[in-house]
């Protein structure tokens, strides 16, 4: 009890007569604090030294990719190593004509079925803000109604990092990383999603340009279509394997009606407009399920139709007539009406190889030019 007190004495002593000793203290404190905090970073540093190396080693990998699909899978591939506590990470691409997102590719630790294909609310929030999000505690933000999540209401995720895969201001998709836990991510972890998805972004654009190179060495510039010769040999494959597999193919050469005249009449301007037009329609009805159209030269088109019937590629041809017949070009004067006429053959009834099949096609064309135009003729 005499000690207590002596000590209590004391201590009182030392804060009248040396008032800068509880200073003194308190800095002591507050300098072990901080050499606890250096200790800490210095035994983390070799682990983050290994760290940024090897995310060095990634990003000069992950430049050399040029292909949209080997881009994402490379992405998921490293995010799932650096992100341990991530459960599912999500790959949206935005696609901004129809200012939508689609999920393009998905890393699930579980077997979770991911139900929301065009995004989450705050998927649309990084997208519309085009900065990174970090959410500790889903229920707890006040910036979204969670309630109206899927991610919440069918995963119970509550916290997530979601970073926007952009150049700028042009925003080409997001990549979303969750968790079921609470507070699973730090300010770290979002600012290394970032930079993956910057870099991400500059790889997905040079391919984009590679893809439109590849488009321009195959495809015509005006209307989209394949080139004639790469449609060639594709007719010569597909013949072949028509011949061997027994099955029918459909054969077409289609000419707009009087294209001259609308040249002359309303100008190559509006000419360009209608080829686009009735490249758009060709491409809607004939498809791409094996099938193939191609500008052939001027303002004539042909395709084919694999796997088909005289009858199914009949309607086919009959619908693509039917629907350029309708369809129209508007211009500062005039609305423009337009007509196609149309020679259609089937392999192997009325020819086995492309020569012949495009010489009878071309003489059906000629025969439905004169018997009036805006037609289709075929051998019976």
């Amino acid at each position: 009890m005499v000690l207590f007190i002596s000590r209590g004495i004391k201590s009182r002593l030392v804060k009248r007569y040396f008032p800068e000793a509880e200073e003194i203290e308190e800095s002591n404190n507050l300098l072990k604090e901080e050499l606890e905090k250096k200790r800490d970073i210095l035994l983390r540093l070799p682990g983050r030294a290994k760290k940024v190396f090897s995310l060095s080693k990634i990003l000069d990998d992950f430049t050399s990719l040029v292909e949209k699909e080997k881009i994402y899978e490379f992405l998921a591939d490293n995010l799932k190593d650096f992100f341990l506590k991530g459960e599912n990470i999500l790959f949206f691409s935005l696609d901004k004509n129809k200012d939508s997102l689609k999920l393009i590719h998905s890393f699930k630790r579980d077997k979770l079925i991911i139900k929301e294909k065009e995004g989450d609310i705050i998927d649309w929030w990084v997208l519309r803000q085009n900065q990174s999000l970090i959410v500790g505690n889903f229920p707890e933000d006040f910036r979204f109604d969670y309630t109206q999540s899927l991610a919440f209401r069918e995963r119970d995720i509550h916290s997530f990092i979601v970073s926007p895969i952009s150049l700028g201001d042009k925003v080409l998709g997001l990549v979303r990383i969750e968790s079921r836990k609470k507070e699973s991510f730090s300010l770290d972890d979002l600012r290394l999603l970032r930079i993956f998805c910057d870099v991400g972004a500059a790889v997905l654009e040079r391919a984009e340009l590679f893809e439109k190179i590849k488009e321009l060495a195959i495809k015509d510039a005006l209307t989209g279509l394949f080139l004639r010769d790469i449609f060639m040999d594709k007719l010569e494959e597909e013949l072949k394997r028509a011949c061997f597999s027994n099955t029918k193919l459909g054969f077409a050469i289609l000419d707009i009606d009087d294209f001259k005249k609308i040249n002359d009449t309303y100008g190559h301007g509006v000419g360009d407009l209608v080829l686009k037009k009735v490249a758009g329609i060709l491409k809607k009805v004939i498809g791409d399920s094996g099938n193939m159209v191609s500008r052939f030269g001027g303002e004539e088109f042909v395709f084919f139709v694999v796997r088909t019937q005289k009858e199914e590629v009949k309607k086919m041809a009959e619908l693509v007539r039917d629907q350029i017949d309708s369809a129209k070009v508007n211009t500062r004067r005039k609305t423009v009406n337009f007509s196609i006429s149309l020679g259609l053959v089937i392999c192997p009834d009325d020819a086995r190889d492309s020569l012949r099949l495009i010489s009878r096609a071309d003489k059906l064309l000629y025969e439905a030019k004169r018997k009036g135009k805006n037609r289709i003729c075929f051998i019976p």
